[in-house]
């Protein structure tokens, strides 16, 4: 390889390499977006410092973990509005027994688990759901792990 094609290579592997950073440090600068910039209304449930990504990062969770989409618990705004989506609205009864639960596995995890639980494990809307929106009640599979000594 000549000398002139490695400078080329060279100077493009850095090029892309500073463009990547700026991406980086542009994303970063908006990344930070926090509640309390009147972004988020109606939070029942959540703490009003919650940013921008902790927000969607738990509506994700909430819906993998139900098998639903946005559409379960949040009411659609009519077409051609700027956001497909009402968050605010308390039209869908789906919303009330999601703040209701997550009441729940609040009390669960920290009130009784908490307590009697060395090893910090709680409970999730994955613990019961499994991908469902009613909770599955069949029994997960056996492990293939042998029976403490003594039963």
């Amino acid at each position: 390889m000549s000398k002139v094609s490695r400078t080329v290579i060279v100077a493009i592997t850095l090029s892309l390499f500073l463009a990547a950073c700026a991406a980086v440090t542009q994303q970063k600068a908006l990344a930070a977006r926090a509640a309390d910039t009147g972004e988020f209304h109606n939070l029942q449930i959540f703490p009003q410092n919650l940013t921008h990504d902790e927000l969607i990062a738990n509506m994700r969770g909430f819906a993998k973990a139900l098998g639903t989409r946005c559409d379960h618990c949040h009411a659609a705004n009519p077409p051609g509005s700027k956001e497909q989506f009402d968050f605010a609205s308390d039209a869908k009864p789906e919303k009330n027994t999601a703040r209701a639960m997550l009441r729940m596995v609040h009390a669960v995890d920290f009130d009784y688990l908490a307590k009697v639980n060395p090893h910090g494990q709680m409970v999730t809307c994955n613990t019961c759901h499994r991908g469902h929106t009613v909770p599955d009640t069949t029994a997960p599979a056996e492990s293939a792990a042998p029976a403490p000594p003594g039963l």
